[in-house]
C-alpha cells in the first residue's frame, strides 16, 4: 500500500481541473425586437459572482428543439462590461463565437476571461426567426485547463408575428 501512494500523488495533477467555488448562476438573455424576420441585437449578460474564484472563460448555449434555429449573425460579437443596456454595443475582439447551426449550439469564448465581481454582455447581430419560443440550455467554464462545465439557467425568447396593421 505505501508504495502505492507514490504513484498516486505523482498522478494527482493530472485530474486537476480549473473550476469556481460559486460558479455564475445570473445569465440572461435580451431580445429588444421581438418580431419574425426584424433585426436583432441578441445579448447574454452573465454576472460572474465576487467569490467566484475564477474568471469566466466560455459560454455555451445549446437552442433546445425547435423548427427553426436561432440566428446568432455573421459578424464577431462585440462585448461590454456593466449591467446590460438596451443601447450597449460594445467592442471588437474581446470575444469570439464558434456557431453549429446543425447542433444548434453557440459556443462563446471570451478574451481575456472575465473577472469575478464583473458582469459581461457579449453582442450578437442577427435576424430574428420565424414566431414562436426560443429556449437554450447554458454551460459556464472557468478559466484555465480542463474546466469543469457548469450548468446555468435556460435562457428563454419569444418572437411573435408581424402585426398586420402595422
Amino acid at each position: 500500500m505505501l508504495l502505492l501512494a507514490p504513484i498516486v500523488l505523482l498522478q494527482a495533477p493530472l485530474l486537476a481541473q480549473s473550476l469556481f467555488d460559486r460558479p455564475p448562476t445570473r445569465v440572461m438573455i435580451h431580445n429588444p425586437e421581438a418580431t419574425e424576420g426584424k433585426r436583432n441585437r441578441t445579448t447574454i449578460t452573465v454576472e460572474v459572482p465576487e467569490d467566484a474564484g475564477n474568471a469566466l472563460a466560455s459560454i455555451v448555449l445549446t437552442q433546445l428543439p425547435n423548427i427553426d434555429q436561432w440566428d446568432w449573425g455573421r459578424s464577431e460579437p462585440r462585448v461590454y462590461i456593466g449591467d446590460y443596456s438596451l443601447r450597449g454595443k460594445g467592442v471588437n475582439g474581446l470575444a469570439s463565437a464558434v456557431v453549429s447551426d446543425s447542433e444548434g449550439v453557440v459556443s462563446i469564448q471570451l478574451t481575456p476571461a472575465v473577472s469575478p465581481g464583473t458582469t459581461v454582455n457579449v453582442v450578437f447581430r442577427g435576424f430574428n426567426p420565424e414566431a414562436g419560443i426560443y429556449q437554450w440550455s447554458t454551460e459556464l467554464l472557468a478559466e484555465g485547463d480542463q474546466p469543469v462545465r457548469y450548468d446555468g439557467p435556460t435562457l428563454r425568447l419569444t418572437v411573435y408575428e408581424q402585426d398586420p396593421f402595422h
